[in-house]
């Protein structure tokens, strides 16, 4: 058997194995009997394989008594097997890619049941459960926007107080200035006022002497002369 027959016997067995799963929905007409079973892709593959093997067991058996006949038994001999091998071996890889095939296939259907055995409401658990989780998120998102806004608004009104506070003490000292200015414009004038009563007093206190000079009756204690302490406190601002 050469390579070209290997070949177009692979493409059957595909074609076959893409066409079985169609035939196998179809329905079956009334009053007929049940369809047997159709076998799988795999199934078939390791028939054809089979069939293959056996059928170059036959050929090469063949090859090897017609070599015994001919003068050059070990030359026929030996390139006979080399190409029985090769085809035993490309058989070989085929049966190995289809057992590969069929063990991904099985593992993916055990992955399937295992996923397909979760109860619903585990599911419906879970997809609370990142509802929930999604909610508190925002939640927390929110509450950090919120936090981050009254520290803002809080830091804002403490810059107006401490202004407001230094504004106040700004008036506070600008007011004692004035006063003190005030006091020192005032001094001059207390002093003038002082002097002149001073010099009231003076004037007074001679009239009054002179009068007692004059007068015919018995002479009084002359009047006290202010204290000059009195008269320096008074003058000082």
């Amino acid at each position: 058997m050469n390579s070209g027959s290997r070949l177009a016997g692979l493409l059957m067995s595909l074609a076959l194995g893409a066409a079985w799963p169609a035939l196998a929905a179809e329905p079956v007409p009334e009053g007929s009997s049940a369809a047997p079973a159709t076998p799988s892709f795999a199934d078939v593959e390791r028939s054809r394989i089979e069939r293959e093997r056996a059928a170059e067991m036959r050929r090469q058996q063949q090859v090897e008594s017609t070599c015994y006949q001919r003068f050059a038994v070990n030359d026929c001999l030996l390139e006979s097997r080399v190409r029985h091998r090769e085809v035993l071996g490309d058989l070989k890889r085929q049966e190995i890619t289809l057992n590969d095939r069929e063990r991904r296939l099985r593992s993916s259907e055990q992955l399937r049941r295992i996923e397909d055995k979760v109860s619903s409401p585990e599911r419906d658990i879970d997809l609370l459960n990142r509802q929930q989780q999604g909610i508190q998120k925002n939640a927390d998102a929110a509450n950090t926007a919120a936090q981050k806004a009254a520290d803002v608004a809080s830091q804002a009104r403490e810059r107006v107080e401490r202004q407001a506070e230094q504004q106040r003490k700004q008036q506070q000292a600008a007011e004692k200035a004035g006063e003190r200015a005030s006091k020192a414009a005032q001094a001059p004038q207390e002093a003038r006022r002082f002097r002149d009563k001073q010099q009231d007093a003076a004037s007074h206190r001679q009239q009054v002497e002179r009068d007692a000079k004059n007068s015919p009756g018995p002479r009084g204690k002359p009047l006290p002369v202010p204290a000059q302490a009195g008269s320096a406190a008074a003058v000082s601002p």
